[in-house]
């Protein structure tokens, strides 16, 4: 007895030092900013004023209460997805999903209208950024990795290459793109347009969607009735949030290539050899051999993609023009302008926990949706 004691205070003892760190540095700031915003503060702690910056986000009690039931719906609807295939399941699965979906339909609206259309709108270019970047990440990311599979010289020197944007500071990677994609004609991109035909665009500059720019679909000016605010999805993210996008494939591309390089070397080669030996074809070996076993890196580079967007600042920050009226302004930039131009401290206190439960919530999502998905070696 004395002697399991003893081990399980010498594992306590050895822990603490890092437990302390998280808490000091990790859980007390979260506190203190849950803290924050429950007050009306400013330079100073001002009046209490308890949900008030909650409900100033959302519109009332009754928007938010019809958010949260939605997004449970959700989850507990992707919880369901996957996890067997009888067809009750899989129908009842179906049935909360569409629920959740027409529960956010109806809600978001109403959200717009009643409460702060603007935190709405960066959590809209929140999402397209989001969307836009990790899918493409992983498939380039990946396509490369497998091309580059193998022993050949200067596989090294081109790894370094590839990785050379995203060891750069990000800054200072974002200042050579703006100058890449600037409006001006003779900028890199619109030397490129120039080729096919094409007229130059404002690239950074241009506030509309890139659906609009390609197909017309103009959003319809209006935020009360649930058409008006749907419509606003119609455009698309600006050309302006796409030209970012680039800026993202253009530094994480080398990275995600990376790390599924790595993944990739550590398949047995012994299951190819096998597999070649049966007649399967290398779309068969993919299909069965190679991405099974990648499959936790590729859940590794999702979940860190998707937290990497919500909270990406810096580039965009850099590359974002005030003229586009904040249509490339994602929640973490909201709440930066929030907290240093608004002086709304207590504000935008609530904004980041609204963002941190919105982070969170997606990784739990993620983890039940695609989890039992995952191959891991035994």
């Amino acid at each position: 007895m004395r002697h399991r004691l003893s081990e399980a205070i010498s594992g306590y003892l050895f822990v603490l030092p890092a437990a302390l760190v998280l808490a000091i540095f990790g859980l007390l700031p979260l506190l203190y900013n849950l803290y924050i915003s429950l007050f009306n503060w400013h330079i100073k702690r001002a009046t209490f004023i308890g949900l008030g910056n909650y409900k100033e986000i959302f519109g009332g009690v009754a928007p938010f209460a019809l958010l949260v039931i939605s997004v449970s719906l959700l989850a507990s609807g992707c919880a369901l997805v996957g996890k067997n295939r009888k067809l009750l399941v899989r129908l009842l699965a179906l049935f909360l999903l569409a629920c959740g979906a027409a529960g956010l339909a109806l809600d978001l609206p109403q959200i717009n209208s009643l409460g702060d259309s603007d935190m709405l709108r960066s959590f809209r270019v929140t999402l397209w950024y989001s969307l836009g970047t990790v899918p493409i990440q992983l498939f380039f990311g990946f396509l490369i990795a497998a091309a580059l599979d193998g022993k050949f010289d200067g596989k090294e020197a081109f790894r370094v290459i590839y990785l050379l944007p995203y060891i750069v500071p990000a800054v200072a990677t974002a200042a050579v793109f703006e100058r890449l994609f600037s409006l001006r004609p003779e900028s890199w991109a619109n030397q490129m347009l120039a080729l096919f035909g094409s007229h130059p665009l404002q690239w950074l500059r241009e506030y509309k969607g890139i659906f609009e720019l390609l197909f017309g679909l103009a959003p319809t000016n209006g935020a009360g009735s649930l058409s008006d605010y749907w419509s606003t999805w119609a455009g698309g993210p600006s050309l302006a949030l796409v030209s970012i996008m680039f800026y993202n494939y253009w530094v994480f591309i080398g990275y995600y290539a990376l790390i599924f390089a790595n993944g990739l070397a550590a398949v047995p080669r012994q299951l190819y050899e096998a597999a070649s030996l049966d007649g399967a074809s290398p779309f068969t070996m993919l299909r069965r051999i190679t991405l099974p076993l990648v499959s936790p890196t590729t859940y590794f580079l999702t979940i860190l993609g998707i937290i990497g967007t919500f909270k990406s600042f810096n580039s965009i920050y850099v590359l974002r023009d005030p003229s586009t009226g904040g249509v490339t302004d994602p929640m973490s930039v909201y709440i930066f302008f929030q907290f240093f131009h608004g002086g709304r401290f207590g504000y935008a206190a609530a904004l980041s926990m609204v963002l941190l439960v919105i982070v969170v919530g997606l990784t739990l999502i993620q983890q039940r949706s695609m989890g039992k998905r995952v191959f891991y070696e035994q």
